[in-house]
């Protein structure tokens, strides 16, 4: 009596074991979420006949979003030293305030950037009666910068060439008739600059550091 329950034990046990070494493990599979997976693993359990027909292919481009290009945004405390042209072959140089730069930009290719963004600071000018007027700055670039990897470094280090224009506004409570060369209004400019970029490792922080004018 004994071996006779033994060896029902063992056909049920023998039985049973190959459905459990079956079924696999979804643990992995970032695809689905804790639902999709009980019940896909229910219907595995349930033994019920495999649906028939053929599985239809889908192209990654149909099936899916294309990827998206990587943006960035930096925000710094910035400020300038502006040579203001005095009539006469005179020149006079004007340090600005510290003020604020915001700049955005994106990936156009793997190595060229487009950016643009918002700077504000404050500047002042001698007046033709000899006081001081203090002016608002606000600049607005738009340009093009090339990340390079140097030869025999990490791809997560980049010189940066950058190269672009930008629109100046100076405005204050003087008048042009105030100035003998006012800055007052729009002032178009160009800009080039030199830099070097770090991304951290598995982090979408950088370190960045340019010299432009």
């Amino acid at each position: 009596m004994k071996t006779a329950i033994l060896t029902v034990c063992l056909v049920l046990l023998s039985a049973t074991l190959p459905r459990a070494e079956s079924l696999p493990n979804l643990k992995s599979q970032a695809a689905w979420g804790e639902k999709e997976k009980k019940e896909f693993l229910g219907f595995l359990k349930s033994n019920q006949p495999m649906p028939a027909g053929q599985v239809k292919y889908t192209s990654p481009e149909n099936g899916k979003e294309a990827p998206k290009k990587a943006r960035y945004a930096s925000l710094t405390l910035v400020t300038d030293t502006m040579i203001l042209d005095t009539g006469g072959g005179r020149t006079t140089t004007e340090t600005t305030t510290l003020g604020p730069k915001l700049l955005v930009g994106g990936h156009i290719f793997s190595w060229v950037r487009y950016y643009t963004g918002v700077k504000y600071n404050r500047i002042s000018q001698d007046k033709l009666d000899d006081t001081r007027a203090h002016l608002s700055h606000i600049e607005v670039p738009l340009g093009l910068e090339l990340a390079l990897i140097p030869l025999g470094t990490p791809h997560t280090r980049y010189f940066l060439l950058r190269g672009g224009v930008s629109e100046h506004f100076f405005s204050g409570p003087a008048k042009k008739s105030d100035f003998k060369s006012p800055l007052l209004g729009w002032r178009p400019s160009w800009n080039l600059g030199l830099g070097y970029e770090w991304q951290f490792n598995n982090s979408n922080w950088r370190f960045h550091s340019l010299a432009d004018g």
